[in-house]
This record gives C-alpha cells, sequence and structure tokens, in this order.
C-alpha cells in the first residue's frame, strides 16, 4: 500500500439515534375539516330527500305468492353412458393372451 487517498463511491451514513423520535399526527386543517363535513351533510341530506320521497307501495297477496311457490325444476341432462372404470377387465385387456 502506498497510503494514498482514493476517492470512493462508499457512502457511510450517520448512525440512528438511540432515543426514538416520536411523530405527532398532524390534524388536517380548518378548511378540509369545513369541506369534509359539508360534503358528509349534503350526502346525509340527499340520502333523507330519497328515503322520504320515495313512493310507497303496498304488498298485495300476488306479491307474496311467487315465495311459497313450488320451485321450478332445472331442465333434465341428456342420458349418456356410465363412466364406471372396471379395472379387472382393463387388466385383463393389457396382459398378453394365454395360449393354452
Amino acid at each position: 500500500m502506498n497510503n494514498t487517498l482514493v476517492d470512493s463511491n462508499v457512502y457511510y451514513l450517520p448512525l440512528r439515534s438511540a432515543e426514538p423520535t416520536v411523530i405527532e399526527p398532524e390534524w388536517p386543517t380548518l378548511p378540509s375539516r369545513l369541506r369534509n363535513a359539508w360534503w358528509r351533510l349534503r350526502l346525509a341530506f340527499a340520502e333523507m330527500r330519497g328515503i322520504l320521497s320515495a313512493r310507497r307501495r303496498r304488498l298485495g297477496g300476488e306479491d307474496y305468492a311467487a315465495l311459497f311457490a313450488d320451485e321450478p325444476t332445472p331442465p333434465g341432462r341428456r342420458p349418456r353412458p356410465a363412466r364406471v372404470i372396471d379395472f379387472e377387465s382393463a387388466r385383463r385387456r393389457l396382459r398378453p393372451a394365454l395360449e393354452t
């Protein structure tokens, strides 16, 4: 080593302090709180207006009839051959035929 300093691209970050830093949450500013309250109030009034201005409709007997009707049966499937796996007959087919 020839004791010459060489510029390096290695940088050392300072160590963290042992005491934790307490970060207080920032409260929203007064204008943003007022704007949020205004929109909440507008939505609440719109919902109340929608509920109160909805047309009232009395349910009659025919409205409840569908609840007690039998459920329709789903259409039947076309019949297919059964999917039964017969291992014994498959083994017999794969074995060479014994000449007797």
